[in-house]
């Protein structure tokens, strides 16, 4: 039985290692694309620029804790740093907060304008007090 166990762990092994890897290689990804400095980032994680530079090269997983910051920072879901895609229920939120997002906007320029001829409305009819105040 142990001779049957040794494949299975090696391959469990080479999984772990290609996941950090990929993982790190996310992480990396994000950074340059904002064009920080692993110091930079390693700063905001509190984290030593060497230990961030670890996670980036897939010898080391990031805690709990950091991966929470990176995904915060860079606006990623848990899900998209450890597996690459988001997943459906993720992207239908994102795109409702998106359409959410606009309605308000809308409203708010709506309600400026509503404001505004209240504004006029209120000023007419001052003009046409004072008009018939004087008549």
């Amino acid at each position: 039985m142990e001779q049957n166990d040794k494949p299975t762990k090696k391959i469990l092994f080479m999984q772990e290692i290609l996941s950090k890897k990929i993982l790190g290689e996310r992480i990396k990804l994000l950074r340059l694309e904002k064009a920080y400095a692993q110091s930079y980032v390693a700063n905001f994680l509190n984290l030593s620029r060497s230990n961030y530079s670890q996670i980036e090269l897939g010898n080391q997983y990031p805690t709990y804790n950091t991966l929470n910051a990176i995904s915060t920072h860079y606006n990623k879901s848990y899900h998209w740093l450890l597996h690459g895609t988001e997943e459906q229920n993720v992207k239908q939120l994102a795109d409702v907060n998106t359409n959410f997002v606009g309605v308000v906007k809308e409203l708010e320029a709506n309600l400026k304008n509503f404001a505004s001829s209240l504004q006029r409305l209120e000023n007419e009819l001052k003009h046409l007090k004072n008009d018939m105040a004087v008549s």
